[in-house]
């Protein structure tokens, strides 16, 4: 049991990495349970060679930890396991990933090659003891007994949910289970209404005003600077300009700068920056969006353009398959991916081509396109060298850095951004010189931040340096410029945006509309209302910043705990008075993911805009899947749902005193009868809460001759023998209101093939469902409503209405 030890002061140490605010204590109770529980199993058993059971545990235990806090290091959260699919994209950012291997992390790992020189010396230690029965059985089973009570406790007091989302063993068995979940089903604060849908469409219109079309048949030249944060703008470093040509061209008439524009960045980083720029959606949280969503249709910037005549081609000095580019960049609209295949890497810094040598390459590149049938075309151009970690050359060294600085993240940065900086300058020299600076928008933003607010050596670094509090409001803000050339406009727009809004901006400076897709943002040189930047990544779901609040959602996933700061001050407000904004914030990033989830743009533009929500969804069950419940007064019910058409219908029996059979809503059984000789279309599915069969076998004997239009339900496997046995042809199974597992359904089925299987929401699983349907039985579904969202229950057969 020592590793079980070793492992509950490493349960101690990932709490105090993963920052664990709130229900400390309930999160270490939970982890020592689930620990001791484990290693009681293995150490009290009559294994061979448990010891080593117990290392190999202890080692995949203590890697998980280790795998953990160094993507805790990075992004401020849990992995999930879907960040698997991009496992092979490590060797890429080794360098980045390098650099979070303190000796905090890695002490999660460093004891297990003593261990390993221990074990190998004394094989045979703790191998061989064994224990009577009752140790054996009783310490794990006192222990998971306790286990199963403190779990169903937190379940009862409702925070099994905050705990889950802290601890390690129940949030990673919680992350295992939704992704292996079949039902892909969009979350939201109620339903993606078609209210929701025309605002979209509404707030996606060109609305004219203030710079309205001044880079109207103009080329568009878009450049996202790998890891440009604001903060260096304007700013001077022992006298000297970090940015002196983005400076300069701030300062040129014809541009506007955006000073208070936020990064709005997915599982996907850079891509997600790219995706977000172009198509105002909300990056997914689940995987890259460019992998989750590379089949889905969108109208973003490539494709508006092209509609105007534009040829849209992308370029990017590395691997083409990095981040599902190749796939992606298809449907987002663009007809040429200028990639790493296509430069000559004479230089090389990091990941790949020097910005110096991409921009002077991607020249020959521009000329080419420029030749296309004479049409103004779209560049996208996307830097690399200024990647983290951020190490350069000595040649390519220009700044004088102090020596409290050199070696660390901040000087590395800065040197690095300050040649990012100077190639820029250079390229726009070629612009000009090559004839196509005048005819030309030219835009410059940043991907996201270089230097994380969540390392406590880096947030002391900028703190000295910028003399501020560093956090999410410094950290997530990058510089967003627009430069239109000849134009006479020069301004510093101050108001909250994000990349998000980059599309609606840039498209009322073009002149042009998105007449077929849907937007997000706003555009940031005319919008009059609040806008804010809800974040998602380093802070959880449900933060946001606006004008005047800084909303951190607690870690523990609960509303109550978060914490809200005025953002000038930094001083704490009343959380409270922030549920609504919160809701609502909320809300948009779902409609959002449903958007994405149910390819929603395609439908709009196959459908030339219009789209019944209703219909789509399926919220009005079918009337030929309908099967109405008639309790309460059953003839009635009856009567009327056989007007409306419906022909399967269900009633409930019971006996009074030991011969009568009565309806549910005390009417006669002879009532039932006399209705369907009158209705010889209709079917009656009986129902019962009778202990067992008798109660269908004494209707079998008093009608015979109705016996086939009725259909009798039994919800135990023994009782199918005398339901069957010369009495009904036609019986359902309901699984509801059994205890049998999915294996012992399938298998009584193949051997007994029923008229159908009644089952809930609950059961109501993909994989269960096409199972059944391989065997050819019907599916009903059980304790729904009308108003049911039936998309994602296609293949049930029908649904039971009504009580």
């Amino acid at each position: 049991m020592w590793f079980a030890a070793l492992l509950i002061w490493k349960i101690l140490l990932f709490m105090d990495i993963t920052k664990v605010e709130h229900n400390e204590s309930l999160v270490l109770f939970t982890s020592t349970l689930i620990i001791l529980f484990l290693f009681a199993l293995i150490h009290f058993s009559n294994f061979k060679r448990k010891r080593t059971i117990e290392f190999s545990l202890y080692n995949i235990v203590s890697a998980f930890m280790f795998a953990d806090v160094m993507y805790y290091s990075y992004f401020n959260s849990l992995p999930s396991i879907r960040m698997m699919k991009q496992f092979h994209q490590l060797g890429a950012v080794g360098d980045s990933v390098r650099a979070l291997l303190d000796i905090k992390n890695l002490m999660f790992l460093l004891d297990i090659p003593f261990h390993m020189i221990n074990h190998r010396k004394n094989p045979e230690v703790g191998e061989s003891k064994t224990y009577n029965k009752y140790i054996r059985f009783g310490v794990p089973a006192s222990i998971g007994l306790i286990l199963v009570i403190v779990l169903s406790l937190l379940n009862f007091k409702g925070l099994m949910e905050p705990i889950s989302n802290q601890e390690l063993f129940t949030y990673h068995i919680k992350d295992f289970k939704t992704t292996l979940a079949e039902d892909e089903i969009a979350e939201g604060r109620g339903i993606f209404t078609q209210e929701d849908l025309e605002e979209l469409i509404e707030r996606s219109k060109l609305k004219e005003g203030e710079y309205t079309g001044i880079g109207k048949d103009k080329n568009l030249i878009v450049i996202q600077v790998e890891a440009l944060q604001n903060f260096v703008i304007n700013c001077f470093y022992e006298g000297q300009e970090i940015t002196p040509n983005l400076n300069r061209l701030i300062r040129e008439k014809g541009s506007l700068y955006f000073d208070n524009y936020y990064q709005q960045i997915g599982r996907g980083n850079t891509s997600d920056a790219e995706f977000v720029t172009n198509n105002s959606l909300y990056p997914s949280m689940e995987e890259p969006t460019y992998s989750q969503y590379e089949g889905n249709t969108f109208y973003g910037l490539p494709w508006i353009l092209r509609d105007q005549g534009y040829t849209a081609w992308v370029f990017h000095g590395y691997e083409k398959e990095f981040w599902n580019r190749d796939k992606a960049y298809v449907n987002q609209g663009f007809q040429r991916f200028i990639s790493e295949e296509d430069f000559d890497l004479i230089e090389t810094i990091g990941f790949g081509i020097t910005d110096e040598e991409f921009y002077s390459q991607s020249m020959d590149y521009l000329k080419e396109l420029d030749s296309i049938d004479d049409n103004p075309f779209y560049a996208f151009i996307i830097s690399l060298t200024s990647h983290t970690p951020f190490k350069m050359p000595e040649e390519y060294q220009y700044l004088d850095i102090k020596e409290e600085h050199e070696g660390t993240i901040l000087g590395d940065y800065l040197q690095s951004i300050h040649y990012a900086d100077k190639a820029l300058g250079e390229f726009l020299e070629d612009l000009k010189e090559e004839g196509f600076y005048d005819n030309s928008v030219i835009a410059f933003y940043g991907d996201h931040f270089a230097i994380t607010g969540f390392n406590p050596s880096g947030v002391e670094l900028m703190e000295d340096f910028l003399n501020i509090e560093y956090d999410v409001n410094e950290m997530f803000k990058i510089p967003l410029i627009i430069h239109i050339p000849g134009e006479e406009v020069n301004e510093t727009i101050s108001r909250i945006g994000s990349q998000l809004d980059f599309l609606p901006t840039i498209l009322n400076i073009m002149g042009y509309e998105n007449g077929k897709g849907l937007m997000f943002g706003r555009d940031l040189a005319n919008y009059e209302g609040e806008n804010f930047v809800a974040a998602q990544t380093y802070v959880l779901k449900g933060s946001y910043i606006d004008d005047d609040t800084l909303f951190y959602m607690s870690n523990d996933g609960l509303f109550e705990n978060s914490k809200a700061l005025d953002r000038k001050t930094r001083e704490p407000l009343d959380v409270k008075n922030f549920k609504e904004r919160y809701e609502n914030i909320i809300s948009e990033i779902n409609k959002s993911d449903y958007i994405l989830k149910r390819d929603l743009i395609k439908l709009l533009m196959e459908n030339q805009g219009q789209i019944d929500l209703a219909q789509l969804e399926g919220e009005n069950i079918p009337d030929d899947k309908l099967i109405i419940k008639c309790y309460d007064n059953p003839l009635e019910q009856l009567r009327k749902s056989y007007e409306k058409g419906s022909r399967l219908l269900a009633v409930e029996l019971h006996f009074r005193g030991n011969e009568e059979i009565l309806l549910k809503g005390q009417q006669d059984m002879e009532d039932l009868v006399n209705w369907m000789e009158k209705h010889e279309e209709a079917y009656v599915i009986l129902r019962s809460n009778e202990e067992d069969e008798s109660i269908f076998l004494k209707v079998k004997e008093d009608c015979p001759t109705l016996k086939d239009r009725f259909i009798v339900e039994m919800t135990k496997f023994e009782q199918y023998n005398k339901l069957s046995n010369k009495a009904f042809k036609n019986i359902m199974l309901n699984i509801s209101k059994g205890n049998y597992s999915r294996k012992e359904i399938m298998d009584f089925l193949k051997r007994h093939p029923l008229a159908g299987v009644i089952m809930d929401k609950k059961s109501a699983k993909k994989s269960f469902i096409k199972g059944l349907k391989n065997l050819n039985i019907p599916v009903y579904l059980d304790g729904v409503d009308k108003g049911l969202n039936t998309r994602r229950y296609k293949n049930i057969d029908g649904f039971f209405i009504g009580q």
